[in-house]
């Protein structure tokens, strides 16, 4: 059994070390032209819409209570 977390253990260091060994890119500019423009709006609009979706589903488990299902 510790032969197995002592080899999870390495695994996980290795992992580690490789994705920090990662090159890091030459210029910033390339990152930024492809990242799509944010917009604040839609993303109250996207929280909306969950909190709606939430709202209905703890009204529909509350009518479920009331009527014993």
């Amino acid at each position: 059994m510790r032969v197995v977390i002592v080899l999870a253990l390495l695994v996980c260091l290795f992992a580690i070390a490789y994705v920090n060994a990662a090159p890091a890119p030459a210029d910033e500019q390339i990152i930024s032209d492809n990242v799509d423009a944010f917009h604040p709006s839609d993303d109250s609009e996207f929280s909306k819409k969950l909190i709606k979706k939430k709202l209905i589903i703890l009204k529909v488990k509350a009518l479920k209570k009331i009527l014993g299902k």
